[in-house]
């Protein structure tokens, strides 16, 4: 249904929309706390304003549907607050989905500039309205939920046949499963267990379905002539609306801000400014830091003429130094933002993954106000969200398995944050069955991944990492295509391109942790210079361990590779040269130890020039594809040099490291 806001307005719409999106996610936080503590009055009095703000603002814009569900959820919330409702899960499930029901409309009047119309809103809102009217709610779940997972005898069998070409795999997954929403039915699917889970080339088969925009609707038609054929028609007018279904849910969950009151309470000290404007800003502040740079160098150049203007000069750019870095920090934190806008978004995940699975699962939030650069954070959602849906799926055990093992029925997944540095560490544990490496090492053999001698050398933190690879098992394909896009390989992918590290750690039957470790900000970062063949090069702080002198009795020769003998450890030597493919004509002097994953990598140069912080410069289209490097920056005599990502260097042979040591 389109919406017409007069032109003068459209400003009130924009301010409304940002409102809402801060309400209604605010929401999900609030209904699932107020679902483990429902004698809360104050976060029911809290629920109760939201929505009533929400409706005002709707009714305002003449937003009918939109006010109609809100409205209805107010008044259920002014019973629950005056005691004559009492809250029950099945009906915060209902609840939960007119939420949804005023995301979906929230989406589509900023995309499209419409909502909703009465018959797309009708079935929530009779829901609402049963319990509003005291009906028995749970056997109203029930009956929707039947309805629409009805075996082929009850749906394509009796009151719908298919149209032509459409696959026989699709038409046996629709009549298992029943007529519903294309993506909701390839989630049921993927959460099946393994071994109940239809072969992978029927999951392609559907995920293509669902790229194309095709609904179930599309594949079937009802035998029961004109109602079902204009009920037919209904649905061919919005194939688009029901393709964003998915992807709805996790874009609006972005940008939540959990504690609400403390929000509030700060409201008129906030001004909204533009991400465009900030980064213009950033930009600036890097030129003027290469500036400085390049000043200073000058400076302690001409300090060695003993005349009182150069020493005047010397004191006044050590001052605009100072300025410099104090304005540096200050834009820095214009960019950094705690990392509860995403982490606030997992309670309302997990309690609705743990419900599908059957699974008691309790989420613990640690370390919400770190923070972290808004770019990093928000290329975390999607990673965050694949592992924490992992840990719930493949990781926590049902509960009656869990009683077996002695451990208490309701399952902990932790999700937290703590800096340390100049890094950011995200890490998310769980009490559940935990990893067994060696499966893990079989498994890769089987797909070709690692040899048995390379196997037998493993240790297991380096088992847990072949977890990571491209096309490790079957089950993470599954999981890719699971309505987020990622999989582990790609969530590594993701945190190695931003310049971090991800490691596994997990204990048989006691469960398992995975810890990112990211940079602080992506902008500006302290470096080591180094030099082979008279190219300088700029290696992160963040990924060097050691640095030693270059003793050639140390070295030997390990196999294919050299390696570095260093108080009884042994690394895996290369030279910067090698690496690049440079001429080797000098002499070495000095070793950089560099982590690469869960290994030391020992690398060789020839100069070594200290410490410098940088801005990093993109290299841009055309060399942006360029592995082992991660950007240029301009030192401060002028010159372009080459940042080093140790991880994707080291990438190309990594298959050929695993197991030498």
């Amino acid at each position: 249904m389109k919406v017409n806001i007069p032109e003068d307005m459209k400003e009130i719409l924009d301010e409304f929309l940002i409102e809402a999106d801060e309400i209604i996610e605010q929401l999900d936080n609030d209904l699932i706390e107020l679902e483990e503590n429902p004698e809360d009055k104050e976060l029911l009095n809290k629920i109760f304003r939201e929505i009533h703000t929400l409706k005002g603002g709707a009714g305002f814009l003449n937003l009918t549907t939109v006010v109609e569900i809100a409205h209805k959820i107010e008044d259920i919330f002014n019973k629950l607050r005056n005691d004559e409702l009492k809250l029950t899960s099945e009906m915060m499930d209902i609840i939960l989905e007119g939420i949804d029901k005023l995301k979906d409309s929230i989406y589509r009047l900023r995309e499209d500039m419409e909502i909703p119309d009465e018959d797309e809103v009708k079935e929530i809102a009779d829901k609402l309205q049963a319990i509003l009217e005291g009906k028995d709610v749970a056997s109203l779940n029930v009956e929707s939920v039947n309805e629409e997972s009805k075996p082929a005898e009850d749906t394509s069998s009796t009151s719908y046949e298919f149209v032509e070409g459409v696959d026989d795999d699709i038409k046996d997954i629709i009549t298992t499963f029943g007529a519903k929403d294309l993506g909701e039915l390839l989630e049921d699917i993927i959460l099946l267990p393994p071994d109940e889970r239809p072969p992978m080339s029927v999951i392609e088969k559907l995920e293509k379905l669902i790229e194309e925009g095709k609904d179930i609707k599309d594949l079937i038609k009802p035998k029961e002539s004109s109602k079902s054929e204009e009920k037919k028609e209904e649905v061919k007018q919005t194939p688009e609306i029901k393709e964003q279904k998915v992807s709805k849910k996790e874009e609006k969950t972005k940008s939540v801000q959990p504690q609400q009151k403390k929000k509030s309470e700060k409201k008129e000290d906030v001004i909204r400014v533009d991400v465009e404007r900030v980064e213009a800003l950033m930009n600036l502040v890097g030129e003027l830091v290469l500036d400085r740079n390049r000043i200073v160098k000058l400076a302690s150049s001409l300090e060695q003429k003993e005349e009182p203007l150069v020493e005047e000069l010397v004191e006044s750019i050590t001052g605009m130094s100072r300025t410099v870095s104090d304005l540096q920090d200050a834009v820095m934190k214009l960019r950094m933002q705690p990392v509860k806008k995403i982490f606030s978004k997992f309670p309302r995940v997990v309690r609705d993954l743990a419900k599908k699975l059957n699974k008691k699962v309790q989420l613990i939030l640690e370390g919400e106000d770190t923070e972290i650069d808004r770019s990093i954070l928000d290329k975390l959602e999607d990673p965050l969200i694949h592992l924490v849906r992992n840990a719930i799926d493949h990781g926590i055990e049902p509960p009656e398995e869990r009683i077996r093992a002695e451990k208490p029925e309701v399952g902990t997944v932790k999700l937290g944050a703590y800096q340390e540095g100049d890094r950011i560490i995200i890490y998310i544990e769980d009490d559940g069955k935990g990893i067994d490496p060696e499966k893990v090492k079989k498994k890769a053999i089987e797909k070709g991944l690692i040899t048995p001698e390379q196997a037998e050398n493993m240790s297991d933190k380096e088992a847990f990492e072949l977890i990571f690879m491209p096309g490790f098992s079957t089950a993470e394909k599954v999981s890719d295509v699971s309505g987020r896009g990622v999989g582990m390989d790609v969530v590594a992918s993701t945190i190695h391109s931003l310049r971090g590290n991800i490691e596994i750690d997990s204990q048989l039957g006691q469960g398992t942790k995975i810890v990112m470790k990211l940079p602080l900000t992506v902008a500006i970062i302290r470096t080591l210079m180094v030099a082979v063949n008279d190219r300088i090069f700029a290696i992160p702080l963040f990924s060097v361990v050691e640095i030693v002198k270059y003793r050639p009795e140390n070295v030997k020769k390990v196999g294919h590779f050299k390696s570095l003998m260093l108080r009884d450890e042994v690394f895996l030597l290369f030279t910067l040269n090698e690496l690049f493919e440079i001429e080797d004509e000098k002499e070495k002097r000095y070793v950089v130890i560099v982590k690469v994953g869960e290994k030391n990598i020992a690398i060789a140069v020839e100069e070594m020039f200290g410490e410098e912080e940088i801005v990093i410069k993109p290299l841009g289209e055309l060399l942006e594809d360029v592995k082992g490097v991660a950007g240029a920056t301009i030192t401060g005599d002028g010159k372009v040099v080459l940042i080093v990502d140790p991880n994707s260097l080291i990438q190309d042979i990594k298959t050929n490291i695993v197991g030498v040591i």
